[in-house]
């Protein structure tokens, strides 16, 4: 084997001296020879980039680590992303990738970004590949922006790509919209859609089908579009979605079309509108609504509408904030998914979550024990027994199961399923046949229900526009059939929606 190997090298040191050293002559003489290895490596050493290229490929194609090796030596740096390809040691693979990464190979650049986990390492290291022209690094790159919430950052990169991938032109369609080019978002959601993107194609439909409408407006066009039992006790809970936004729509669309889909909650009398598209800035909306670290909006400017329609609860998707239900008024963004609609709609008749509440407000829903899906272990028995009474005259026996909605101050209490539902994780979607027999009673009972009358008579005495304030509380009394005495001041009535942990 040495003997062999000092020939091979002799003999390119003999070819080499005959045409006097012309690397030319030894890239010809070698794609004449059986094995050019030898030839190649000659010239490689003598800084020849296209015997460098052609060395390279023949090591690739034959796995040839050492010739590999050789070319790294000399610095080729390509030759050490090939190598980390057949190394079977991963630590020496991955300084590979970096030794390839750091001598200017697009390729072990991207991939190098890829074992990084911090922002600016990945950043820069993507930024390096896709100044190269390396596509995926480019799209990569503009995920990665997106995913930090830098969208001016991402978008000259989305321009890049988007007339290639169909992801990209997804994009940059919405940046289009978002600053007023309409034609050419349209224009590239369709190049998408054209090319299998599925939500693509599903913002086109709702182009198709929605318009954006002004307040003043909405009134007029929803009287034609409302369910035709909108009236009837079919209806105990009728509900208007409104979306700020094209992103907002697509969502609330999906929404209302998976409700009128979903077998569990047919029973329930309750019905949707098909939502509205308001225009930009209809409404005053903030992700930490005064203060209190959830999404929140003022919905004054809504209230014509409520009283033209009889519309007794809203949905309003905003573009970000934490998902809540406050007095008749659910707010979702565009993250939160159907599941976490359902799971918020409960909240409406007064369900509470069955996992751990945050201290404080579980000492608000563990001491006014009214949660109807939940009872609390007391100093004799559980209260309030009621509960188990309306549980047992639907379903008997009754299983009462530890829940954790308390947990975090120690309070004991028990929900009528030993299955994890859909208040404990909206992921779960179970909903127990006694909840469902629940929920209908509550629709059934206007004493129980907070509807968007309330939060329109807080919302107006906040502002101490004291006359329509007084409109809306006798709305409230009408509503629940019962005398309330002017407060001086109503608390808001929120509930959180998180994940269950």
């Amino acid at each position: 084997m040495f003997r062999a190997t000092c020939l091979v090298v002799f003999t390119s040191l003999t070819i080499a001296a005959d045409t006097g050293q012309l690397s030319s002559q030894l890239i010809y003489n070698a794609q004449q020879a059986e094995n050019p290895a030898s030839l190649l490596w000659t010239a490689s050493a003598q800084g020849n980039e296209i015997a460098q290229e052609q060395l390279h490929a023949y090591a690739e194609s034959n796995n040839d680590a050492y010739w590999l090796e050789q070319l790294i030596g000399i610095g080729y740096a390509p030759a050490a992303l090939t190598l980390s390809r057949i190394e079977d040691n991963p630590r020496i693979s991955e300084r590979l990738v970096r030794l390839a990464a750091r001598g200017g190979v697009a390729q072990a650049q991207y991939e190098f970004a890829l074992s990084r986990d911090d922002y600016s390492h990945r950043a820069s290291w993507l930024t390096a590949a896709a100044e190269q022209g390396l596509f995926e690094a480019q799209t990569a790159l503009a995920d990665w922006y997106l995913l930090y919430q830098q969208p001016e950052l991402a978008e000259p990169w989305l321009a890049i790509t988007a007339e290639q991938d169909p992801q990209s032109a997804f994009q940059l369609a919405y940046f289009r919209w978002q600053q007023g080019d309409k034609a050419q978002a349209k224009a590239l959601f369709s190049f998408a859609a054209e090319h299998d993107h599925e939500e693509a194609a599903g913002v086109l439909s709702v182009l198709n089908r929605y318009e954006q409408t002004s307040v003043a407006d909405m009134a007029s066009q929803l009287r034609s579009s409302l369910p035709q039992q909108w009236q009837s006790e079919q209806c105990r809970q009728k509900i208007l979605p409104v979306a700020l936004g094209l992103a907002e729509v697509v969502q609330a669309d999906r929404i209302y079309r998976q409700f009128y889909q979903d077998r569990r909650l047919k029973s329930l009398a309750i019905c949707m509108a098909p939502p509205q598209w308001l225009k930009k800035d209809a409404l005053t909306c903030d992700a930490n609504w005064r203060g209190q670290g959830r999404l929140g909006c003022d919905i004054r400017p809504l209230a014509d509408v409520v009283a033209a329609q009889d519309i007794s609860h809203f949905v309003v998707l905003a573009e970000s904030g934490k998902a809540n239900v406050n007095n008749g008024v659910m707010y979702l963004d565009v993250g939160d998914t159907y599941s976490v609609f359902v799971h918020e709609l409960a909240h409406f008749v007064g369900f509470v979550d069955e996992y751990p509440l945050t201290a404080g407000l579980a000492r608000e829903y563990c001491s006014r024990k009214t949660a109807p899906n939940l009872v609390f272990l007391g100093e004799i028995t559980y209260a309030p027994l009621e509960n188990i009474d309306k549980w047992q005259a639907i379903e008997f026996p009754v299983q009462l199961t530890p829940a954790r909605t308390c947990r975090n101050i120690r309070q004991p209490s028990y929900k009528p399923s030993d299955r994890m539902t859909f208040l404990e994780n909206h992921d779960a979607k179970y909903i127990p046949p006694l909840y469902l027999s629940i929920w209908q009673q509550r629709l059934n009972d206007p004493s129980v229900q907070r509807t968007v009358s309330m939060n329109l008579f807080q919302a107006f005495q906040r502002a101490k526009q004291s006359e329509q304030a007084a409109f809306w509380l006798d709305r409230v009394r009408q509503e629940q059939s019962a005398f309330l005495p002017l407060p001086k001041s109503t608390p808001d009535v929120v509930t959180e929606a998180e994940s269950a942990p």
